[in-house]
């Protein structure tokens, strides 16, 4: 008995020791493989339908309802490069005055109207257009256009090069003909194709004039032409007291 229990205690300690000795003769990791090929891509889905359009803001579609002016601007750039712009203003404000015309006793009908070339807002949000255009006789055979006054507040012009430079602009009311030598530097002021529907309040026309070079920012010499197409309201309010 005595000898099975040490036979088989030789046996268990000749078989740990084989094991420490298989483990320790084991050879160093050889050197990593190669990478293998990579995947082929997969392709492409197919883009997704584009989504419907939203609806306009609370306001827009009323403040873009009553015709635009369309400005064109040419000259030569403060740099000296020559340049045409042109820019459509369509928004209005909320004060319907500055989209009216008045009726005076004096037979002359005064219409004054602003617009924005994007929402109004803060001032430097702002850039406008701005006109006042008086007509004798409206509506008469002897209907004539007497004065004229035309106001650019903030323009930006922006060129494909990535430059800028702003245009201001105004000049009260003057009498047509126009007197030439005005203090304001404006010549070859003209108004053309003037047309105003009693029924539809829709006034039209086309305007032209020069600034000299000392009267605007290029220091050449400023050509602006502008189309307008607005839809006036007819002021109620009563006649300035003289």
């Amino acid at each position: 008995m005595k000898n099975l229990i040490l036979n088989t205690t030789y046996k268990f300690l000749f078989i740990c020791f084989l094991g420490l000795v298989l483990t320790n003769c084991e050879g160093e990791d050889g050197a990593a493989g190669p990478d293998g090929e990579n995947g082929i891509n997969g392709e492409n889905g197919t883009n997704g339908e584009n989504g419907t359009n939203g609806e306009n803001g609370i306001g827009y579609d009323e403040l873009v309802s009553n015709g635009n002016i369309q400005l064109t601007t040419t000259g030569t750039r403060p740099d000296g490069i020559e340049f045409t712009n042109t820019s459509d203003f369509k928004f209005r404000g909320t004060d319907a005055f500055y989209n009216s015309f008045s009726k005076y006793s004096t037979n002359i009908t005064q219409f004054t109207t602003r617009r924005y070339i994007s929402v109004p807002g803060r001032n430097f949000q702002e850039s406008y257009l701005m006109f006042n255009l008086f007509v004798e006789n409206l509506g008469e055979e002897n209907q004539v256009l007497s004065r004229f006054n035309f106001e650019i507040g903030n323009h930006v012009v922006i060129s494909e090069d990535l430059t800028a430079f702003h245009i201001f602009n105004s000049f009260p009311p003057l009498q047509f003909p126009i007197e030439e030598g005005n203090p304001f530097g404006i010549t070859n002021l003209t108004v053309t194709d003037y047309s105003f529907n009693n029924e539809t309040n829709n006034l039209k026309f086309s305007f032209s004039y020069d600034i000299d070079e000392n009267n605007n920012v290029t220091g050449k010499v400023l050509s602006i032409t502008g189309e307008v197409d607005v839809t006036v309201f007819e002021n109620l309010f009563p006649e300035p007291k003289k």
